[in-house]
């Protein structure tokens, strides 16, 4: 046989060969992730960054006018309680002083003369000596002294306890956010020198959404957490809802720590969590499992929506209505449709249909 004839046999040979198909494999059922729900899981929180503000802020004033002429604070400056923080020029109030006392001197040595003349024109009236008019007058004299004494005394009591008041003292301990006043600047009784953020006041702020809004209210309690003291939660209730909105439908939310810790200042970054309340029943799934027929960005309370059950009789996947009840993170609280037992495919439910044969997800071996 030639060597040409030898080639063209073996190429028809491997021509027939690749000719020749078998049937072919069936496509196998696509494999899901799925997760068998349950009633119940822990609370869910929703938990908003913030910062530490003051909850109490005070300004504090001499409640006498006069010249100030120390005033040693600046804004950041820290006080403590009792502690002399400004003082007026005491030099006004002593001139005071000197001459109350000098009137008070005055009042006593009148009042020591009228009342001699009054005994010895007492003695004489009771004897008969003397006119009961002119009796009558010593003794509206001696009348007119005390009462001189009294306004002397009180003149001098009073310019006194300005003295005392000279020396503003802080009431409470805090820090100062801003100085009001200059040293030499004259001052009226009652214009404040320093506001003050009371350090034992602490607040925490945040802008929550309008979602949030429904589920809290004055005297909510929630859970505050700060960076500067990490693994501690500090109790807190929220005591004010902004009644307008800021940076679109944000409202600001502020919440009073019961007990702020030592160092903590305003200007802290904070994180607040809120409890939100489970209804009876609710179910979690993961946002994953849900079929969007539209565009949502988000899901809210009260919408339905549509997930994909797997039938473990018949192999093969079920579209399911449920009702949201609200969503935490990544998580769906459903309250209707969905029983405990049940597999709910958790990915790729996008490429899925109604009725559509599938097999469950498992490690290769």
């Amino acid at each position: 046989m030639s060597l040409r004839l030898m080639v063209f046999l073996a190429a028809f040979s491997l021509t027939t060969c690749d000719d020749d198909e078998g049937p072919g494999d069936p496509t196998p059922p696509r494999a899901v992730r799925t997760m068998i729900v349950a009633q119940g899981g822990e609370d869910a929180y929703r938990t908003l960054p913030g910062v530490l503000t003051a909850a109490e802020t005070m300004r504090l004033a001499f409640p006498v006018a006069g010249r100030l002429i120390d005033v040693p604070l600046r804004a950041g400056d820290r006080m403590t309680q009792g502690e002399a923080v400004a003082r007026l020029d005491p030099a006004d109030i002593e001139r005071e002083i000197t001459a109350a006392e000098a009137k008070l001197a005055a009042a006593l040595a009148r009042l020591d003369a009228t009342d001699a003349e009054f005994q010895r024109q007492r003695t004489l009236f009771e004897r008969g000596l003397v006119a009961r008019a002119g009796f009558e007058r010593i003794s509206a004299d001696l009348s007119a002294a005390l009462a001189d004494r009294r306004v002397a005394e009180t003149d001098l009591a009073a310019a006194r306890d300005r003295l005392d008041r000279i020396t503003l003292r802080a009431p409470r301990e805090g820090v100062v956010t801003a100085l009001l006043a200059n040293r030499f600047e004259e001052l009226a009784a009652g214009q404040p020198v320093y506001e003050v953020a009371v350090t034992a006041a602490l607040q925490a702020e945040v802008l929550a959404p309008e979602a949030l809004l429904a589920l809290i209210a004055p005297g909510t309690p929630v859970a505050v957490r700060l960076p500067a003291f990490p693994d501690q939660s500090f109790a807190a209730e929220v005591t004010e809802i902004a009644a307008d909105a800021e940076a679109g439908v944000a409202y600001r939310v502020k919440a009073r720590l019961a007990d702020p810790p030592e160092g903590a200042k305003t200007g802290f970054s904070a994180a607040v969590s809120f409890t939100l309340p489970r209804a009876a029943g609710a179910i979690d799934i993961p946002l994953s499992a849900l079929i969007f027929a539209d565009t949502r960005s988000e899901p809210t309370a009260g919408d339905s929506a549509t997930v994909y059950v797997f039938d473990e009789a018949t192999g093969t996947v079920r579209a399911r209505q449920v009702r949201i009840d609200g969503v935490v993170g990544t998580d769906l609280l459903v309250t209707e449709g969905l029983s405990p037992g049940e597999h709910v495919v958790t990915a790729g439910v996008a490429l899925l249909s109604d009725g559509e044969p599938v097999r469950l997800w498992s490690l290769p071996e």
